[in-house]
């Protein structure tokens, strides 16, 4: 952006009128904090002043004088115009707040037939094992439901795994339309229940899936029943940037909130797991749809467009596995990109008949959404062409820019806050998107103007390196987008100390851009450090009383810290005398509550007897099977979710700092 020389009574003026409607809007916001009905109005009046801004911005500051600044000025406006309308989108869905009814098994008059798919292609065994064992153990009448393992690696030890749990070994000797064609072929030769569950590989469902979900379709018109994705391992964000539990699943704001009020608008989008449908209604759509690598997204939008109900269950179900590096996280958004825009140009949520209005804006705003790598780097490269170059791409003196632009800003953020959102910040969500956004630029616009086949990547789970290590292929675009914001920054302040005055506020708006900008970058190029997962399993934390019996046959009650599929660690609540004594013995731990008795080796003692590390031993597939479901039924949240409640970047821009120096420059 660009100024003219000072005018102090109209800087004066202006500076004035920016105070008022500032303060007036802080008013106006502890006045709806104090009474919710007043939101709709607070909303009303954020709509008026961003079209107010926009019609602003539109008339007078796209620059004329520079092709250009022209060109990229268009797109700033461009980028700004697609923003209005995601937070349109964004503020109809949490204008009012929803709770969805519950519905039982007991509102069945007759419980359904019901078949559980698992779709696998190259998983690990181990992995895969897990969501066996628990989908055949459902608190449902055995002779109800059927596991089919749809194999489409056609594995001879996969076939072996079906015998040992009492499943089916669903195969084809044609691999086409990946996920959905080997979906659609298991319900076309081998499933035949009025309902059923499609599982990833990694869902490790709860005993009570069905029974949470399968009571919903006493409505003849319901087609689907989505519950959340929920993970168990911290995403790459968490473990790369070592916050842990001190931050969400990057997924949770999506998978727990923005769900939950898509299903207000029967807008419910089916994410791929974790589904239970209507075998009925997927027919009338001729099958899970095929020709997109996000069949799931199209599949819900089809059955919505022919009339059918959809709803979402905000409730734990079934827990899997993020993706363990960040370039992992990368290969598949970029396949959720793709899918996205692939739906879009086959099955145009605008055109397509049978949508509602706000079904046919909530779903174009979900597609709009993987066009943010094209406005991220639009707001990357503003700045950096001010600075290095001298061309604006935003034409207008700073003093008029801040009267208009930071209404528009600081009403957003406060609908934001007012919301209430538990898994999201506005910074946060500026730091997720500075990540992804020079991959999804590239998959976003290749995918709509060139189309080009790319052949589907299931994403890898489970552990896939043991040492930390630095991604230079995934860090470059922000290595090289750094360089340049470092460049420019040397060069605006050289310009702002050398420059004439009036200059002196275009240069400082611009470097504070470029200065927020690069806190995105910066922090993904951290993040491109690919952090060591030291655990073989999962650690999950929970407090129960439990017994431990010794090699000796004493039984000394513990209270249980934490456990894993590979061990526990538990607290004695008498004293163990000589614990040390006991370590590489053989002991049991067990609950007459729970029904569990796990054999194990008494690995460690800590903290003098006060804390026992238990290793199991030899588990037979039952005892491993009651372990899981021990584990798992009692998970009401994911990894890192027990603490958003209290989400503080400035503590965590902290946590990232110190570690940073420690691990990186101190050890250096």
């Amino acid at each position: 952006m660009i100024g003219n020389t000072f005018d102090l009574m109209a800087i004066g003026q202006k500076m004035l009128a920016l105070a008022g409607i500032l303060v007036f809007i802080a008013i106006f916001a502890l006045v709806v904090r104090r009474n919710k009905k007043a939101l709709k109005y607070f909303i009303a009046f954020a709509m008026v002043v961003h079209i107010v801004y926009m019609t602003w911005r539109l008339l007078f500051t796209i620059p004329t004088q520079n092709a250009v600044g022209f060109i990229f000025g268009v797109l700033l406006f461009l980028a700004e115009l697609f923003a209005l309308i995601q937070s349109t989108t964004h503020r109809v869905m949490f204008l009012k707040d929803y709770k969805q009814d519950i519905k039982t098994l007991k509102d069945l008059s007759e419980l359904p037939k019901v078949d559980i798919l698992i779709a696998t292609y190259n998983e690990p065994i181990s992995i895969l094992r897990n969501t066996v064992a628990a989908a055949v153990s459902q608190n449902y009448p055995k002779d109800k439901f059927t596991v089919y393992i749809c194999d489409d690696g056609k594995r001879e030890e996969v076939r072996h795994l079906a015998k040992e749990y009492g499943a089916v070994w669903a195969v084809r000797d044609e691999h086409i339309h990946a996920k959905a064609g080997n979906l659609n072929n298991c319900l076309q030769h081998y499933a035949s229940g009025e309902l059923f569950v499609v599982l990833d590989a990694d869902m490790i469902p709860k005993t009570t899936f069905l029974e949470r979900t399968v009571g919903y379709f006493i409505d003849p018109n319901m087609a689907l029943v989505q519950a959340p994705q929920v993970f168990y391992n911290p995403d790459p964000f968490q473990n790369n940037l070592q916050l842990y539990d001190a931050i969400p699943n990057e997924q949770d704001f999506f998978m727990r909130e923005v769900l939950t009020r898509r299903g207000m608008f029967n807008a419910v989008l089916n994410v791929g797991s974790n589904a239970v449908f209507r075998r009925s209604a997927i027919e009338t759509i001729g099958m899970i749809p095929v020709g997109t690598i996000t069949e799931d997204m199209a599949t819900s939008m089809l059955l919505q467009a022919k009339g059918y109900r959809t709803i979402f269950i905000n409730e734990n179900l079934a827990m899997g596995l993020s993706p363990e590096t960040f370039s992992d996280y990368v290969i598949q958004r970029d396949r959720w990109c793709r899918g996205n825009i692939q739906v879009l140009k086959k099955w145009n949520p605008l055109t397509l008949p049978g949508l509602s209005l706000i079904q046919r804006l909530i779903y174009f705003d979900g597609v709009l959404y993987w066009f943010f790598g094209l406005q991220k780097l639009i707001y990357f490269i503003g700045p950096i062409l001010f600075l290095l170059t001298s061309i604006p791409v935003f034409y207008a003196d700073v003093f008029t820019m801040l009267l208009f632009f930071a209404p528009t800003y600081y009403i957003s953020s406060l609908i934001f806050a007012l919301f209430n959102h538990k898994n999201r910040t506005y910074v946060w969500a500026h730091i997720y998107e500075s990540a992804l956004a020079p991959y999804l630029f590239l998959s976003a616009l290749s995918e709509l103007f060139f189309s080009k086949k790319v052949k589907f990547s299931v994403t890898p789970k489970g552990p896939a390196f043991n040492k930390t290590h630095f991604s230079w292929k995934v860090a470059l675009p922000h290595l090289i987008i750094a360089v340049l914001s470092l460049i420019a920054l040397g060069v605006g302040i050289s310009k702002l100390i050398s420059d004439v005055n009036y200059m002196i506020p275009v240069y400082l708006v611009n470097l504070f851009w470029l200065l927020y900008n690069l806190m995105g970058v910066l922090i993904a190029i951290i993040i491109c450090f690919e952090k060591q997962r030291y655990r073989a399993a999962e650690r999950f934390s929970l407090q129960e009383p439990m017994e431990l019996i010794l090699e000796d046959n004493q039984v000394i009650p513990v209270e249980l810290i934490d456990i894993s599929m590979i061990g526990c660690a538990v607290a004695p609540l008498v004293s163990i005398e000589n614990a040390d004594n006991y370590v590489g013995s053989n002991v049991r731990l067990s609950s007459e509550t729970s029904c569990l008795e796990l054999p194990g080796i008494f690995f460690r003692s800590r903290s003098w007897g006060k804390k026992i590390i238990l290793k199991f031993k030899d588990l037979s597939k039952e005892q491993n099977t009651q372990l899981l479901n021990f584990i798992f039924d009692r998970q009401q949240s994911g990894y890192g979710h027990f603490n958003q409640d209290n989400i503080n970047f400035t503590r965590d821009l902290r946590k990232i700092i110190f570690k940073w120096w420690k691990t990186v420059i101190r050890k250096k």
